[in-house]
């Protein structure tokens, strides 16, 4: 009997330290993939930090641009104004041309 409990125990030594053995290798398999998987987690956390720092510039910039845009159609506006008064004057200038001219033309036909 003596011959068997030997081997027993030795194999049973052996199973328990395989299991030890087995467990302390998934522990830190388990350890390694979180401090990966931490990693991939702050990566994308800074990546969502740039996004959103490039979305707040586009968007201060389609805001001056907005403004860009209203400051340009304000003088269009002021420009055409400015316009419909001119042709106003010129047609007044060229009447008043016209009515110049038809006296000069009355005085010379008199004198």
């Amino acid at each position: 009997m003596w011959q068997y409990i030997i081997p027993w125990s030795m194999t049973f030594i052996a199973l328990i330290v395989s299991i030890l053995t087995l467990t302390r290798n998934s522990r830190r398999d388990s350890m390694k993939d979180r401090v990966e998987h931490e990693a991939r987690m702050e990566s994308l956390k800074e990546s969502i930090l740039k996004a959103n720092m490039k979305l707040d510039q586009l968007c201060a910039i389609s805001t001056e641009t907005r403004a860009d845009i209203k400051a340009l159609n304000q003088s269009l506006i002021d420009m055409d104004k400015r316009l419909s008064s001119v042709e106003e004057g010129l047609k007044t200038a060229f009447h008043r041309i016209d009515e110049l001219r038809e006296e000069i033309r009355h005085g010379m036909d008199k004198g």
